[in-house]
């Protein structure tokens, strides 16, 4: 057709944040179907987040059939728009570059729930909606510098909110929006520590060429 570039232009032309975040959902939905291992998976994931260019995205789901990178597609689309969380007796967490929705449902009981911001993905506005509904557990939330929480329309019963100083407002604050119902349970909010992000920064300069 005209107007479409040839694959070797295509290959060749820059990625954007997007680009990456679409190829990472298209593995993460080939390994829930079993064709990639866990290990395989993250080293695609993390060659996904390296990439620069459209031709180092496509080499990564090359030996995927169609079905899993339109699933990965329609499963982001779907993400966007809202996430559940639910645990009984047990633990989960969200770290890394995984997809925010705009809004998040975490009912728990009896568990701990981790959600690390620091690294993650948001399409468009850097808010997120978070309803609760837990009973006897901990959750843990991690966000980078001069984030804010709003919890005003959030019913406690037996519930200690631990907010530790988040610092000055950051180009990659968030806001998280809390309502929904707590009953004996931990809430803690925190930015990174100096160790951690140290610890990171490290880790991103051994991964550039």
């Amino acid at each position: 057709m005209s107007g479409e570039l040839e694959p070797t232009a295509r290959a060749e032309l820059r990625a954007s944040h997007e680009d990456r975040d679409i190829v990472v959902d298209q593995l993460r939905v080939a390994a829930g179907d079993g064709r990639i291992d866990p290990d395989e998976l993250d080293q695609r994931i993390e060659d996904a987040l390296n990439a620069r260019t459209y031709g180092e995205l496509d080499r990564l789901i090359k030996d995927l059939p169609q079905s899993a990178t339109a699933a990965g597609v329609a499963r982001r689309s779907e993400a966007e728009s809202s996430q559940s969380i639910t645990i009984t007796h047990g633990n989960t967490h969200k770290r890394g570059a995984w997809l925010v929705p705009r809004q998040l449902t975490v009912t728990v009981r009896h568990g701990t729930v981790e959600l690390d911001f620091t690294e993650a993905v948001f399409h468009g506005a850097r808010e997120v909606e978070i309803v609760l509904d837990t009973r006897h557990c901990n959750l843990r939330m991690t966000v980078p510098d001069g984030s804010t929480f709003d919890t005003s329309a959030l019913v406690v019963r037996h519930t200690n909110v631990n907010q530790r100083d988040l610092g000055a407002a950051g180009p990659n604050a968030v806001r998280l929006v809390i309502s929904g119902q707590t009953q004996h349970t931990n809430l803690r909010v925190r930015k990174l520590s100096g160790l951690a992000a140290r610890r990171r920064a490290k880790q991103a300069q051994r991964a550039l060429p």
